[in-house]
């Protein structure tokens, strides 16, 4: 069986933040992760499109495989925040190449969005 490196990108933008029912006033943050099947020899790279926003406190950052948004407070109900951070993840792995299209089909892609909060002064 020979292999070959296929590289399958993705790209989540997260543009706004619309408070639809949260009653805790805060700070919040996205955190996201890709999870590739184990059976699969993967590496997979995070970064974020534009990195940036040194004058933030918390600004967008890229810890180890996770990705975390700048992080945004939250005042009111149906409060709308521009987060305006684009996460990338590349996954790299090694596939049978007479099975490509077919394994790139069958790969079960995990996207994970978790979101933190916590209600400490930070200003």
């Amino acid at each position: 069986m020979t292999e070959v490196q296929a590289t399958v990108e993705f790209s989540v933008e997260l543009h706004k933040f619309y408070n639809v029912d949260l009653f805790q006033r805060g700070f919040y943050q996205i955190r996201a992760s890709l999870k590739v099947p184990p059976r699969v020899p993967h590496k997979v790279e995070t970064s974020l499109l534009h990195p940036g926003g040194s004058d933030l406190a918390f600004p967008a950052s890229v810890q180890d495989d996770v990705i975390c948004s700048k992080t945004f407070q939250i005042l009111y109900k149906n409060e709308e925040v521009v987060v305006n951070d684009v996460l990338l993840f590349k996954v790299m792995m090694l596939l049978d190449e007479k099975k490509v299209e077919e394994s790139l089909n069958d790969m079960d892609f995990q996207l994970f969005l978790d979101l933190y909060f916590t209600d400490g002064d930070y200003t």
